[in-house]
């Protein structure tokens, strides 16, 4: 009996044929596809660029219109002006400037105790505690400073020594809290070198000036008289090209007789609107 032999089955030449087609496929469609993610990329990479080269310019425009005013003010050539006018441009980048000396706050660094007690008083704080954290305040920038701070239960302030920085140093104050600096931040300046006047434009600042009945006694100023010649400027400057706007911000600290630079920088930073 003779036996049958199956003759194993291969694929046609077709079915080779498609599948090597719909391979070809896959690589072109995944080659297309890192092709199109590689342009993407590109274009993505190029905006970048051209948007930090765009911020570049109009910082360094905003900085030499900044700069430029202030030797104007340092050498006496014009005085602060807080009118916005046009100042130096660059090509399709134009800014505009404006300056002020800033005597519309308080320094808790300067003030006494009395004036810093009617700040406080002024902006709704009670007489009692206002005394108490005005005589901290004065306690913790003078070793050994004697005021009047009477409030019972309250801790005493321990001297650092040191002059108060930021709003962070003020609120490690004893009896300061978070709700009392939100109510005086807005009126105080850690940077201005003397005591406002009647002419500041703060009101809370002219009614406080005006409750403590404060001139410029023993008290109420710094040690060193050579910084009556100096003073605090802010300068702010606008570059805009197109529809893109920077602002930039510049405190410094006016010092006529300074050279080679008559002034020290105490913020130069952009302010986000």
């Amino acid at each position: 009996m003779k036996t049958k032999r199956t003759i194993p089955s291969h694929p046609s030449r077709s079915d080779e044929d498609g599948f090597a087609l719909l391979l070809v496929l896959w690589t072109l469609g995944f080659l297309s596809l890192i092709g199109a993610q590689a342009l993407v990329l590109g274009k993505s990479g190029l905006r970048l660029e051209a948007s930090t080269l765009q911020k570049a310019q109009m910082e360094t425009t905003a900085d030499a219109a900044i700069t430029t005013e202030l030797f104007s003010i340092s050498t006496g050539q014009s005085p602060p002006r807080p009118a916005w006018r046009s100042g130096p441009d660059d090509g399709e980048i134009t800014v505009s400037v404006s300056s002020h000396a800033d005597n519309d706050h308080i320094n808790p660094n300067v003030a006494g105790q009395t004036l810093l007690s009617s700040l406080l008083t002024i902006s709704g704080i009670s007489s009692d505690q206002a005394n108490f954290l005005a005589a901290s305040i004065m306690a913790w920038r003078m070793p050994g400073y004697k005021g009047e701070s009477t409030t019972p239960g309250q801790a005493a302030c321990t001297s650092s020594g040191q002059p108060f920085h930021t709003f962070e140093d003020l609120q490690a104050v004893p009896g300061m809290t978070p709700a009392i600096l939100s109510r005086i931040r807005p009126h105080l300046s850690f940077a201005q070198l003397h005591l406002p006047d009647q002419t500041s434009h703060d009101p809370i600042v002219r009614q406080a000036m005006l409750h403590s009945g404060v001139s410029m006694g023993a008290d109420q100023k710094p040690d060193d008289t050579g910084l009556e010649e100096e003073t605090l400027i802010m300068v702010d400057a606008v570059a805009s090209r197109k529809m893109a706007h920077m602002n930039r911000h510049a405190e410094v600290i006016l010092m006529p007789e300074a050279r080679p630079v008559p002034w020290k920088v105490v913020r130069w930073e952009t302010v986000t609107r």
